[in-house]
């Protein structure tokens, strides 16, 4: 049985209706930096997923500047692993972000509803991450706040999302900045410019959530304690898994010139999920109880877009407009016909009169 309101929470009083062309039907996530509605659109066909920029008071110029660098790093980052963008509006009084909307848990719920990944699966996992990163990375974009809840599983792959933090070299004027602790690189705790190499650390640390449960650490009760671990590097991988171990292991170099690039991970990750899978010719598959959670919000997702689906015009179909009785065709007919028989009489011998009782006829066959 599903579980209830996978997706949909109800909108809160304080929450828009509407954002531009975008009619909001519930939240779907928040976060620090921003919250997130799902939406339609009249005269278009699916669902969308809208985010908002979550300020307190009124909106900055700072704000807005930010927001904007956040729709271009988005824009940039789009391919078949992250979530089209649509539309978006900085400027206007509430910024908001219109993306494609994907019905599937993230690696988060997973785990916090249906447990952890066998071996094989969470290393198969982490070779798709890698080819995204890889992607991601060749584009100038760097995500700097890769986590589990961040990344979606559906049933054709894995998802990025939340582009809120991301640096793209060219577009952010500062490269420090703070993912949620747990992820980070420590580098980034101790304030020192994002690489690339920190997402790699970041999907290091998502391996033994998937895996383990929770983070590389042996205590993350305690944010300041947690951070002065995550700025040391000191990790604590006895409950990952044996033959996970070097992999995680690979992503946790405190040095980040020592970490493997996306392509380098990528190649790990598959000879581990090799070795460790239980057949020899396919992939390995999440665990039966992820595939039923995927599988309910699918089903969720595709309720949603018919219970929620906007009016759209009927192709080929046009309300016509009647004058006296006739459709524009009619009166294109009738002139032509009139035409017609006016070029008859004129070459003919017919006189005047003739002319004008076959008009009064038409006439009063038109208006009666």
């Amino acid at each position: 049985m599903p579980d209830d309101n996978l997706i949909l929470r109800p909108l809160h009083r304080a929450d828009p209706t509407s954002l531009g062309p975008y009619q909001l039907l519930g939240r779907i996530g928040a976060g620090g930096m921003g919250r997130v509605y799902l939406a339609n659109r009249n005269g278009a066909e699916g669902l969308y997923a809208v985010k908002t920029l979550l300020v307190d008071g009124l909106t900055t110029d700072a704000d807005r500047a930010r927001f904007a660098r956040e729709v271009k790093v988005a824009r940039r980052a789009a391919g078949p692993r992250t979530a089209r963008v649509f539309d978006a509006d900085p400027h206007a009084p509430l910024p908001w972000l219109a993306t494609e909307y994907v019905a599937a848990p993230s690696l988060g719920d997973l785990v916090a509803r249906r447990g952890t990944a066998h071996p094989a699966a969470a290393a198969r996992i982490v070779a798709d991450c890698a080819t995204a990163l890889e992607a991601l990375h060749s584009t100038g974009v760097i995500h700097r706040d890769l986590k589990p809840h961040n990344i979606l599983l559906t049933s054709q792959g894995i998802r990025l999302i939340d582009f809120g933090i991301s640096h793209a070299s060219d577009l952010t004027r500062t490269r420090v900045t703070l993912g949620t602790v747990a992820y980070i690189a420590p580098e980034q705790a101790r304030g020192e410019p994002a690489t690339a190499a920190c997402d790699i650390w970041a999907l290091g640390a998502t391996l033994s959530t998937l895996a383990a449960g929770h983070p590389p650490y042996p205590d993350a009760g305690d944010p300041v304690r947690l951070l002065a671990l995550v700025s040391r590097a000191t990790v604590d991988l006895s409950d990952l898994p044996a033959p996970l171990r070097p992999l995680a292991e690979a992503c946790l170099v405190p040095d980040p010139a020592d970490r493997p690039t996306p392509a380098e991970l990528r190649v790990l990750a598959e000879g581990c999920e090799t070795a460790h899978r239980s057949s020899r010719t396919d992939a390995a598959e999440p665990p039966d109880s992820w595939i039923a959670l995927i599988s309910d919000y699918q089903n969720e997702g595709e309720q949603l877009r018919d219970q929620h689906a906007p009016a759209l015009p009927v192709p080929g179909y046009e309300r016509t407009q009647r004058i006296a009785g006739l459709t524009p065709q009619g009166w294109k007919a009738a002139i032509s016909m009139i035409s017609n028989l006016t070029a008859l009489i004129v070459l003919g011998a017919g006189g005047l009169l003739t002319l004008i009782t076959i008009v009064a006829v038409i006439v009063i066959a038109l208006f009666p």
